[in-house]
């Protein structure tokens, strides 16, 4: 491979890894989705499933991932494309990174969106506009933000500029600086609101709920949205492993990383309903409120709290904050390609990428309000993109990386990739993702086209 092609430098040190390989994977889908998921299917039956779940689904995935960006040390793209050049794999393979990339830069479409919701709350909370809420006042002011194109516009190109920023810069240098911040910042935060919410809330009922299991609630719709939440949380299948593991040494443990990863991935998630649960059932607020339980229940429930302004903007500001670590992770794919491969500069082809994604999120923040139609399948855009990148690009893509890792690369070349550092762990990763993680991602996957 051309020198050209190659990434420069590595993580300088194993944890700048892990930081920025768990940001990529913690976001909304652990604070604004896991718990209203959480909440409609059962409490403590889906809180095992979903540990299970990224045990046996997720973590082989994720380290099979790292290790294929590993192989070449380059971007996704002339990764894949080398091995085919070496013949060893096919040319088949090489529309593997282009669909990984695709489905990070949709799914950024409309997080950037959500995100942007984030900061106008976080907004809402300084200038004091989520005081003496009702549920009728609370519906009524979300509402009209949803009514209001021209403001959601404006927080969705803030959270966009600061994405493009971020990833313009050095992938060992810049990032690395930011998730040595963010990270660290986040997990602190929400640390302290748990506490607080454990406090001041209805903790017993809350950990009652989230830790009873009833075999009745283990329904075969409960394991699906499990695998399928697991995906979505690591972001396995779009990428940005595959884009950080070329940065790794070859000293480092994948399997070791990649565990801490999911650890931090979960403990995230807990804490999330941590902080959300004990106040839900403080002040009888229905559990199952579904995906407005972040944004029309918790203000209310904000503002019953002593400082309750206080944790709501700290609240909001760490969900901001979990989504741009997130973002961050879908664009770098198709940015680091374009860097090298082109000889744009990184900031120059994260802004390209920046505009692409504004304009389709204006679409999507058009179809809450303006273009609200059911273009297909009884779904609007906004539902339409989220259902079609989570439950079918999202596994396709999850499943061909673990087809490629587990079943077309020659078993020792991932050997020398030091997944794991004794024989019988590298039996069970290799074994786990063949017989157990592609299953899976394969059944949420038709069952995502059957439900679509």
């Amino acid at each position: 491979m051309p020198e050209s092609r190659c990434l420069q430098g590595i993580w300088s040190n194993p944890w700048i890894f892990i930081f920025a390989a768990a940001g990529s994977a913690i976001g909304l889908g652990n604070i604004w989705k896991f718990p209203y998921m959480l909440g409609a299917n059962g409490g403590g039956a889906f809180l095992l499933i979903y540990c299970l779940c990224l045990v046996v689904v997720g973590l082989p995935m994720l380290m099979a991932e790292a290790a294929l960006g590993r192989t070449v040390r380059s971007n996704p793209v002339d990764t894949v494309n080398d091995l085919a050049e070496r013949r060893v794999i096919s040319k088949f393979w090489v529309a593997l990174p282009y669909l990984s990339g695709i489905t990070g830069l949709l799914i950024l479409t409309y997080y950037s969106v959500i995100a942007g919701w984030a900061f106008a709350y976080s907004r809402r909370a300084v200038m004091g506009s989520l005081e003496n809420l009702d549920t009728e006042k609370s519906v009524a002011l979300f509402q009209a933000f949803l009514d209001a194109p021209v403001e959601m516009i404006f927080w969705l190109t803030v959270f966009l500029t600061l994405v493009v920023l971020v990833v313009g810069q050095s992938v060992t240098q810049g990032l690395s600086n930011v998730v040595k911040l963010l990270l660290p910042t986040l997990i602190t935060m929400m640390l302290a609101l748990a506490a607080y919410a454990l406090v001041m809330g209805n903790s017993s009922e809350a950990l009652s709920f989230m830790l009873s299991f009833d075999w009745e609630q283990v329904t075969f719709d409960v394991a699906l949205s499990a695998i399928g939440h697991a995906l979505f949380s690591l972001g396995v299948g779009l990428g940005a492993l595959f884009s950080y593991g070329a940065y790794m040494s070859k000293r480092m443990s994948i399997a070791k990383a990649g565990a801490i990863v999911v650890g931090l991935d979960l403990l995230v998630s807990i804490l999330a309903a941590l902080i959300i649960f004990p106040l839900t059932f403080e002040f009888g607020i229905d559990a199952q409120s579904g995906p407005s339980l972040t944004f029309v229940t918790l203000p209310i429930i904000f503002d019953l709290l002593p400082a309750g302004q206080v944790i709501g903007l700290m609240f909001f500001a760490l969900l901001a904050l979990a989504a741009l670590t997130s973002a961050i992770a879908m664009m770098e794919l198709f940015v680091s390609w374009l860097h090298e491969r082109f000889y744009i500069g990184r900031l120059k082809a994260a802004f390209r990428l920046g505009v692409g994604v504004w304009f389709c999120g204006i679409a999507i923040v058009l179809s809450f309000n303006h273009w609200d139609a059911k273009i297909l399948f009884g779904m609007n855009l906004f539902e339409l993109v989220d259902n079609v990148t989570s439950f079918i690009m999202l596994p396709i893509a999850a499943v061909a990386l673990s087809i490629l890792v587990a079943w077309v690369l020659p078993e020792p070349m991932l050997k020398n990739e030091m997944i794991v550092k004794t024989p019988s762990h590298f039996g069970w990763w290799y074994t786990t993702l063949k017989y157990v993680s592609i299953p899976a991602a394969i059944l949420i996957t038709v069952a995502g086209w059957i439900g679509v």
